[in-house]
């Protein structure tokens, strides 16, 4: 989760806070979206299978959870339950930090009472909680996407969560890992300094990397 908030934060050109503060569904479609610009439409993700334990791959499709809808900090909407009208916000990253160290009994209870704007961190009615729910989900589908994947070894096909924040953390890594790479080779090849090839951009340095595979 820290990791998803200093990506944001950074993409954003804002506080920690004010990321922290942006709702779990809106946050995964913006990283989706950032992803997208640099990584194309479909990247690649792997998953263990539930049953077998294989690791199958699993394409990913960035464009459609980017295309999901986003709110505004702090939005309040409603859900009619019963007759009454029931405020409710959704839920931000800054909440599910706050449930650490809680049982996991008590987690449910104390995000839907911030949610409900209550400070007693008891749970609603069940009427309510159910209704807010629901309601959660489909005005932030992108909170909660889950991946429906078929097993090539065993067959088993099943519903797995897409952890947006941990595929833009790998694409970063890969790019740092790739981008340091480059660093060596040139340095190595011209002499040039970490600075040097840094101020490249990245069409120069792939011409220049591009002369020392043919040297």
């Amino acid at each position: 989760m820290h990791r998803a908030l200093t990506v944001l934060a950074a993409a954003q050109g804002g506080p920690v806070i004010d990321a922290a503060a942006v709702d779990v569904g809106t946050r995964d479609v913006l990283l989706a979206s950032l992803l997208q610009a640099t990584a194309g439409d479909l990247v690649p993700a792997c998953a263990d299978c539930p049953r077998c334990g294989h690791v199958m791959d699993v394409p990913v499709d960035l464009a459609a959870v980017g295309g999901l809808p986003v709110h505004e900090p702090g939005e309040w909407l409603s859900v009619m339950v019963g007759g009454a009208q029931v405020r409710f916000r959704l839920p931000t990253t800054a909440d599910l930090i706050a449930l650490a160290g809680l049982p996991p009994a008590r987690d449910r209870a104390a995000l839907l009472a911030a949610c409900l704007g209550a400070g007693s961190g008891e749970l609603p009615p069940a009427d309510v909680a159910s209704a807010v729910e629901d309601a959660m989900e489909r005005a932030a589908p992108a909170g909660a996407i889950d991946i429906l994947v078929r097993c090539p070894y065993c067959g088993l096909e099943s519903a797995l969560p897409l952890d947006v924040p941990a595929l833009i953390w790998t694409e970063l890594d890969a790019q740092a890992t790739a981008l340091l790479r480059d660093v060596h080779d040139l340095a190595t090849s011209y002499g040039w300094t970490e600075a040097d090839v840094l101020a490249l951009g990245p069409r120069r340095r792939a011409m220049y990397l591009a002369l020392v595979d043919d040297a």
